[in-house]
């Protein structure tokens, strides 16, 4: 990997993660603040997160196992600001009271 690549796919991994931090985070704040538009960028943000595990995959020179954890790690997180919510939401409904 010459430094070029190695900056570059570098780059590409930084983006990655920070797309991914944004969409739990705008998720969480549309879901708090009712607001279809923050929950429209969370989405938005995983899509473009999705788009640099593609370019990730097929513009890098990691080994094939690193491009593979990328894409499979992409899949995976989709499922858990909404599975993580609903749980915090389960956790904090009002118990019934035995009298």
């Amino acid at each position: 990997m010459t430094p070029s690549e190695l900056l570059a796919t570098s780059l590409l991994l930084g983006l990655f993660v920070l797309l991914a931090g944004c969409y739990g985070v705008l998720y969480c704040l549309g879901r708090l603040g009712h607001s279809v538009t923050m929950l429209r960028s969370s989405y938005i943000a995983y899509c473009l997160q999705a788009l640099a595990a593609v370019v990730i995959a097929a513009s890098t020179p990691l080994e094939l196992w690193w491009k593979i954890l990328v894409v499979a790690s992409c899949v995976v997180y989709l499922p858990i600001p909404p599975v993580t919510w609903r749980y915090l939401e389960s956790l904090h409904e009002p118990k019934e009271q035995h009298s």
